[in-house]
């Protein structure tokens, strides 16, 4: 029953399904365990996946600071960008 990230579903739901990691098998999502957020940034299209939309989308604002295309909020999209998208690659997301 335990909700760690405060979305309104159970944590372990997520695990299983795939939304959230859990990589020492605890039964909290890894992203509550590092006290990270666990909000899915990546999918800047918020189509509930992350895809080669999101990519395209952070190619197309390459050197803005448009808030669309930088999941990691550093105020320029760039390569760290990439790499986060690349990273969350197949994650679904709520």
């Amino acid at each position: 029953s335990a909700d760690c990230n405060g979305d309104g579903i159970v944590d372990y739901g997520q695990i299983l399904d795939g939304m959230f990691a859990d990589s020492n098998g605890n039964g909290i999502p890894d992203c509550c365990d590092d006290g990270e957020s666990c909000e899915c940034s990546s999918d800047v299209d918020n189509d509930g996946e992350v895809n080669v939309n999101d990519v395209l989308i952070v190619i197309a604002e390459w050197g803005t600071s448009n808030p669309l295309g930088d999941p990691n909020g550093d105020g320029i999209v760039d390569v760290q960008d990439v790499l986060q998208i690349l990273s969350d690659y197949g994650m679904a997301c709520p």
